[in-house]
């Protein structure tokens, strides 16, 4: 005898379907229902008169966490656990570090997932600016990281670590690619980078010369430049730096001071320039004068 599901047309099939799916959509949300029915009656017991005793003897904080993870289950078994995670922006940061922020993994409650929790503690990876999490029902969540961007490295302690435009370290990151950037050395280097970068960005042709900077006495910069005939050390002053910077582009567009057989150029004094030749061209020494 043939199936009554086999008499039907394709057109009631397809009405069938449709039918099938409210009613599992329906019982879905009857599910929620009762979920924020459960959540609501821990409240009540704790407004109520014997709720105190409750709460001193830890007994309602345990009836709490067992409804709450009942909870859990009831949306879980109606279909809401994770299934999908997409993750955006991620360049270097380590996805071992990721996971570990996210604190989930495939088929676990999905309302059970803290958003903001989670964004807290993606932002709290050196490598991490900025974090967004977001979850669309019934099992996906979204996440987009923006990463911070090196802008120097920071040699302290014997150690070497990326630093980005606001100071923030970036302690563990892979520096192999990122050989290219500024060199700082100094204790507080760091809190002051983004100080060196715009003294750095007047003056492109001096920039080309840069070889590291120093920060002195948590209070000015010695930036070491590529000369023509071997590494100088230029003494920026504490105020103004950025006209003292200046100042030697125009010299070296004059007079081509880094061109010439110079040490030291003393900048830090304002108005006032002092150079510092190399030992062999300083005035007054023997041609065959020895260093000892």
């Amino acid at each position: 005898m043939a199936r009554k599901s086999d008499q039907l047309t394709p057109r009631q099939r397809q009405s069938q379907q449709i039918m099938r799916r409210k009613a599992a959509k329906k019982k879905r949300r009857a599910m929620l229902r009762k979920v924020t029915l459960i959540g609501g009656g821990v409240l009540c017991v704790a407004a109520m008169g014997g709720g105190v005793w409750l709460w001193k003897s830890g007994t309602a904080a345990r009836t709490a966490h067992a409804l709450v993870d009942g909870a859990y289950g009831l949306t879980a078994r109606s279909g809401f656990v994770v299934q999908a995670l997409y993750l955006e922006g991620r360049n270097r940061t380590s996805m071992e570090d990721i996971d570990k922020a996210l604190g989930i993994k495939k088929g676990d409650p999905i309302f059970q997932f803290s958003i903001g929790e989670a964004r807290e503690r993606l932002e709290k990876i050196e490598s991490v600016k900025f974090a967004a999490v977001e979850r669309a029902l019934p099992g996906t969540l979204y996440v987009r990281i923006v990463e911070r961007e090196p802008v120097a490295m920071w040699q302290h302690q014997g150690k070497m670590a990326l630093v980005d435009d606001n100071g923030v370290v970036m302690n563990g990151l892979d520096i192999t690619p990122y050989q290219h950037l500024p060199l700082i050395v100094g204790d507080d280097a760091p809190k002051h980078v983004g100080e060196l970068m715009a003294i750095l960005a007047t003056e492109p042709e001096l920039a080309r010369r840069f070889a590291a900077a120093v920060h002195i006495g948590e209070r000015r910069w010695n930036i070491r430049l590529s000369g023509d005939k071997g590494t100088i050390e230029v003494r920026l002053p504490e105020n103004n730096p950025s006209d003292a910077w200046k100042k030697l582009a125009e010299l070296q567009s004059h007079q081509q001071l880094l061109d010439r057989d110079v040490k030291v150029i003393d900048l830090r004094l304002e108005g006032k320039m002092f150079i510092k030749l190399a030992p062999e061209n300083m005035p007054g020494k023997p041609a065959n004068a020895r260093e000892t």
